[in-house]
């Protein structure tokens, strides 16, 4: 059996606008907390082919005084405020968070695995996804925000062929989510000191399947992997109260990696990842107003980044081996074909034209070349 305690102190600004002489600095109050946890665990061999691991936490989480907290009406709306002291408490969340998984052996090639998990989440990262350069802000559970719970049930295959050369496995998953956070439609996030306000939660969920195959021996080993998943929020008030992608919802994500061993001194390797590009809400259209250019939106995060990928590649030699060290020299390339992964798009009014609208996409690192030399004391 093992146990144990843990305790974190956390402390928060939400964001703080500063600029030249003109500009007066608007500065978010700090947000402070304490998180504790008790723990315990237990590996229970049931039999030659059965194990099962099980637990269970038990979290508190304070939302700590020193400055004003606001009373919010059904609508968001900030109906009251208090001042609460450093020392005060000024909300309590108890949460329990079992999680128990198992695996079980039919053979020296072949086993299964599965659990089941709850974990609960009191740091909370908002994204605004109505552009791919977003204003992120982290935020504490407090008076009006309650922490994100997570219910996660996995089932697993493994299977081993050629004598262990190879290893083969799949396994599929659930997630079901409670008190999902997302920003309302319009709203005002920069210096925002009532964050509170422009915030709105409810279910998400997220599915998928993981296949992995790797080679373990030979000059040449490696691995290649793939998912499949779906990541979802529905919120109301969001999206005419449909079911929408998180941001970082991914339909597709491959990576393969190689390593090969021209000699016992001289070795290559390499790994290339796709996946598809995150989630964002991109105005479906525009009108003018007294001569200002208004963007319609329309579905949140209807629209989707540029398919990500690139390959990196490396060379490594060995070093001669002395008394009291070994070293290695590696030599490397990021993104070794060039691609210009979109970091960035912007929707921006055409200069020379109100009728237009230019789509500009930035891309950052195309080439990035590096040399290490890696040491290794005996």
């Amino acid at each position: 059996i093992r146990f144990g305690i843990n305790m974190i102190h956390h402390e928060v600004l939400p964001g703080e606008v500063s600029g030249g002489m003109d500009i007066n600095t608007v500065r978010n109050q700090t947000r402070k907390s304490l998180e504790n946890a008790v723990y315990a665990s237990n590996d229970w061999k049931v039999s030659t082919r059965l194990n099962i691991n099980y637990g269970l936490r038990l979290s508190l989480f304070s939302a700590l005084g020193g400055g004003d907290f606001y009373e919010l009406d059904e609508n968001r709306n900030v109906v009251g405020t208090r001042y609460y002291e450093s020392d005060e408490i000024v909300k309590n969340y108890v949460n329990l968070e079992p999680r128990a998984s198992f695996s079980y052996i039919f053979n020296e090639a072949t086993s299964i695995k599965g659990g089941y998990a709850r974990n609960t989440q009191n740091m909370h990262l908002i994204a605004n996804s109505t552009s791919s350069n977003p204003t992120d802000k982290w935020i504490s559970s407090s008076n009006n925000i309650k922490p994100q719970i997570a219910d996660q049930v996995s089932i697993g295959y493994v299977h081993n062929m050629r004598e262990n050369t190879y290893e083969f496995s799949a396994e599929t998953y659930f997630k079901k989510m409670a008190n999902q956070i997302d920003y309302r439609d319009g709203a005002n996030v920069l210096a925002n000191d009532s964050l509170e306000t422009q915030l709105l939660s409810g279910d998400g969920r997220a599915y998928g399947l993981e296949l992995y195959l790797k080679k373990k021996k030979g000059k040449l080993t490696g691995w290649i992997s793939y998912t499949l998943s779906r990541t979802e929020r529905l919120v109301d008030g969001v999206n005419s109260g449909d079911w929408y992608p998180a941001r970082q919802d991914r339909t597709h994500d491959i990576a393969l990696v190689g390593s090969y061993e021209i000699s016992n001194k001289v070795s290559v390797s390499g790994a290339w990842v796709y996946y598809t590009g995150n989630a964002v809400t991109f105005p479906s259209g525009k009108y003018v107003v007294a001569n200002q250019t208004v963007y319609q939106y329309t579905e949140r995060n209807g629209y989707r980044m540029p398919a990500y990928h690139r390959l990196d590649f490396s060379v490594t030699k060995r070093m001669k081996e002395r008394k009291h060290y070994s070293s290695e020299l590696v030599l490397g390339i990021y993104n070794a074909y060039g691609r210009q992964n979109a970091f960035s798009i912007n929707i921006e009014q055409n200069e020379n034209n109100a009728s237009k609208t230019d789509v500009v996409q930035t891309a950052l690192f195309r080439w990035v070349p590096s040399i290490a030399w890696n040491f290794k004391i005996k």
